[in-house]
């Protein structure tokens, strides 16, 4: 018999009993998830945040899937953005707000949560984001679309543009 202990900080447990099988249920105020236990494995509670578990070898297994779990939450992901043109700045406001000044009457400001923005030169910027805030990026990069005659625009950093030559 093995014996494996797990605290969760930020998160509570919760144990749910059937007749043919056995839940554990991890949850904040923000995320959580359900995952089938086998009858192999002896789950205590001895908090909300902490559980013990004893097992053979199938508790690996659900130890495995709390650890995905909790990596999904935490892992980032990282993008440049690069822009090209006259007149296009980037302002960073606040912590939680950018103006983007790309030679229109009206400026753009993109307000955001949970990301990490660093503006690296005067034309590009380093973007941190969680898995939820993909489409975060692709409403940056839908303000100034790539002009395919000039190359001006926003793009990501090593995205590939191809110039279209125009008629003569």
């Amino acid at each position: 018999m093995f014996k494996e202990k797990i605290f969760l900080e930020n998160f509570k447990i919760s144990i749910f009993k059937n007749k043919s099988s056995i839940y554990l249920y991890i949850y904040n105020n923000t995320y959580y998830t359900l995952l089938k236990v086998s009858k192999n494995i002896e789950l205590k509670l001895k908090t909300d945040k902490y559980l013990e578990l004893k097992h053979n070898n199938n508790g690996v297994v659900l130890y495995e899937k709390i650890k995905f779990f909790l990596l999904q939450l935490y892992f980032y992901k990282f993008t440049k953005i690069k822009f090209t043109g006259k007149g296009y700045k980037i302002k960073k406001n606040t912590n939680k707000s950018m103006v983007l000044l790309f030679n229109r009457a009206h400026t753009t400001t993109i307000w955001w949560k949970n990301i990490i923005l660093k503006k690296l030169k005067k034309y590009k910027i380093y973007i941190k984001y969680n898995n939820r805030f993909e489409n975060f990026i692709k409403t940056i990069l839908n303000v100034r679309y790539i002009n395919i005659f000039t190359k001006k625009g926003l793009r990501k950093s090593r995205q590939i543009v191809m110039k279209k030559k125009g008629k003569k």
